[in-house]
C-alpha cells in the first residue's frame, strides 16, 4: 500500500472516530425510542452521523480496492463484498456493512421514507458494527 493511501485511510479513520463518538453522545442522550422520535435534534443528528460514518465506510473500501488494483466495483455493495473476498473484513461485518450501504442510500436519496424507528434500532444496537470496522481496517494496515 502506497504511504499516500495509508495516510488517507488513517485520516478517513480519524474522521469515523469523531462521526462515531458523536453517535454514542446522542445515544446517551435518547434515552427511548420515544424520547428519539419526539426529538428532531437527536433523529437528525443521528441521520447525519450515519450517513457520514458509512460513507466513510466506502471511501475506505474504495481507497483500498483502488490502491491494491483490484476489479472495480460496479456499486458501493460489491466494494464491500471485495473487501470480504479479500479477507480485510470478516463475513458478518460484511453482511452487516452491505446493509449500512443501503440505509446510506435511503438516507441520501429517499431521506422521505426513513424509518426512524429503524435509525433508533441502529443507533442502540450496531454501532458496535462500526467500530468492528475500524478495527478490522487497522489490522489490514499493520499487515
Amino acid at each position: 500500500m502506497t504511504s499516500l493511501t495509508r495516510q488517507k485511510i488513517l485520516e478517513k479513520l480519524e474522521n469515523f472516530q469523531e462521526y462515531l463518538k458523536y453517535l454514542y453522545q446522542l445515544r446517551q442522550e435518547a434515552r427511548s425510542e420515544k424520547v428519539f422520535l419526539r426529538d428532531f435534534h437527536l433523529f437528525g443528528n443521528t441521520e447525519r452521523y450515519l450517513q457520514l460514518s458509512i460513507q466513510s465506510i466506502i471511501d475506505i473500501a474504495h481507497l483500498i480496492i483502488i490502491d491494491l488494483n483490484l476489479k472495480r466495483p460496479e456499486d458501493n455493495y460489491e466494494a464491500i463484498s471485495i473487501l470480504f473476498e479479500k479477507r480485510i473484513i470478516s463475513d458478518s461485518l460484511a453482511q452487516t456493512l452491505t446493509k449500512m450501504v443501503g440505509l446510506r442510500n435511503i438516507l441520501v436519496h429517499e431521506y422521505g421514507k426513513i424509518d426512524r424507528k429503524k435509525v433508533f434500532k441502529i443507533l442502540t444496537g450496531k454501532l458496535q458494527d462500526l467500530e468492528l470496522f475500524k478495527k478490522q481496517i487497522i489490522v489490514f494496515l499493520k499487515k
